[in-house]
């Protein structure tokens, strides 16, 4: 049969399908695109059939609700507060945010790797293994905001800080153990424990918080213990449900830490390197023009949070498809399929980043409220950065897929160097605003940088670099 094809096609004949119909011939224009026209429809079918799979359906409706929540907790945070209150709120969320990215650098993306590969009692023993690294990162935490308590008592730090760190210390076990959860589920498909996760923080996290400003309660401190009780309950639920997934044994405890260390220390670094690059300008702003400017940035970079379900969605879905890409047609197929997929992402997001441009300043008084108007320069710039990041998140995969972590790491480097220098003198010089143009200071440059590494090693031969 392939030398039947191979005849017919050198003498330019079509090749019969096994239904007996011939294969129309794509070297001719018209023909070929009459072949891409017809096959349109399967393709919408096929897409629509993907996108109606249970599992699919429930993690993106996962992914809204855990938006949403952190959405509707900022909004109810800075209407009930003060410009100042809010701000604390967001400097605390800051370290969250930190702390979360190097946990999921070194637990969450090591066992998502690993566990697909266990089975039985020894897959429950590696969870259980996670689990206890996880508490032994908690403490290590807890050692640290403790020191960073005592600092701030002396006055070290942003005004007020002194009084929301406590309530944060109490807390944040409970909000590393849900998001370690969140993984392990999403590790293991398990779309929907992982929608009963974050739904139960939802309702319980937002009726404490509308709870607290019925009853005049709500402040940066008291919102924590909000958020706190939600997790704590969704995780004890978890753990009740779940009792016979995991199991606490000594065997292997060595053998899965030094897994998990080995794999996941270049991505610890980069994630280190990004998350400071990222989390320490608002710090910087509430060192130079107090925790009220640092409430306004919180407002601005809210509303351009609205786009993080498309966001992130997308990228769960091209980040294996690039891995993919590379393993099935090497650099030259892995080149092609990169430039495509670069620029349908930013042509998807640009569209919301132009909304965002014009109407950003009227977003933000709807969602938080006329104090923190006049502030739609600061939403623009910032969606500019999200169409970098479309760019730039494609290129980070294209350095992994070729298993290029060492010069992801390199590349991560860049925003916290643009941060302490170019980064400083806008924030001290320009305030919020300076705040925007600095992330996206860094990004255009971080994006140049790794479109200039990516063509270079896709250039080059299939052998090891």
């Amino acid at each position: 049969m392939g030398d039947m094809k191979a005849e017919a096609a050198e003498q330019g004949d079509t090749v019969p399908r096994p239904d007996g119909k011939p294969v129309p011939d794509e070297t001719d224009p018209a023909q070929g695109m009459k072949s891409v026209v017809d096959r349109w429809p399967q393709k919408i079918r096929s897409l629509l059939a993907g996108a109606r799979t249970n599992k699919g359906l429930i993690s993106l409706g996962d992914q809204m609700v855990a938006s949403a929540t952190n959405f509707l907790t900022g909004i109810i945070i800075a209407r009930s507060c003060s410009k100042e209150e809010f701000g604390l709120y967001m400097l605390c969320f800051s370290i969250v945010v930190f702390v979360l990215e190097v946990q999921t650098s070194l637990i969450a993306s090591p066992y998502m790797v690993y566990s697909s590969r266990l089975e039985g009692r020894r897959h429950a023993a590696y969870m259980g293994n996670a689990f206890f690294q996880q508490f032994l990162l908690i403490l290590l935490l807890l050692l640290v905001l403790l020191a960073g308590q005592a600092l701030a008592a002396y006055g070290l730090g942003p005004e007020g800080l002194s009084r929301v760190l406590p309530p944060l210390i109490l807390v944040i076990w409970a909000l590393m153990l849900r998001e370690c959860i969140r993984r392990i589920s999403f590790a293991g498909l398990e779309m929907k424990t992982a929608f009963f996760v974050d739904t139960t923080v939802a309702l319980v996290q937002l009726g404490s918080l509308l709870l607290l400003v019925y009853f005049n309660r709500l402040t940066a401190g008291t919102a924590y213990y909000g958020i706190g009780l939600a997790c704590s309950l969704a995780c004890a639920g978890w753990f009740l449900l779940k009792r016979g997934s995991y199991s606490f044994r000594n065997s292997h405890v060595k053998e899965d830490f030094k897994k998990n260390l080995s794999f996941g220390k270049w991505m610890f670094a980069s994630c280190v390197l990004w998350a400071l690059g990222m989390n320490l300008y608002p710090w910087l702003l509430a060192f130079y023009h107090g925790t009220g400017a640092t409430g306004v940035w919180a407002a601005c970079y809210g509303v351009i949070a609205i786009a993080n379900p498309l966001l992130l969605g997308i990228q769960n879905f091209l980040g294996p498809k690039i891995v993919q890409s590379c393993t099935a047609d090497g650099r030259e197929g892995l080149s092609r399929f990169v430039k495509k997929v670069t620029l349908y992402y930013v042509l998807i997001i640009l569209p919301l980043a132009l909304f965002l441009c014009v109407f950003g300043d009227r977003l933000v008084v709807l969602f938080y409220g006329e104090k923190y108007g006049g502030n739609g320069p600061v939403v623009a710039v910032l969606a500019l950065y999200l169409l970098t990041l479309a760019g730039a998140f494609t290129l980070s995969r294209a350095l992994l897929a070729l298993e290029q972590a060492r010069i992801y790491f390199m590349a991560n480097i860049v925003p916290l160097v643009v941060m302490l220098t170019l980064g400083l003198y806008l924030v001290r010089q320009m305030g919020v605003i300076g705040v925007a143009l600095g992330l996206l200071a860094g990004a255009v440059t971080t994006a140049v940088m790794m479109s200039v590494i990516c063509v270079r090693l896709m250039k080059m031969d299939r052998n090891p670099i």
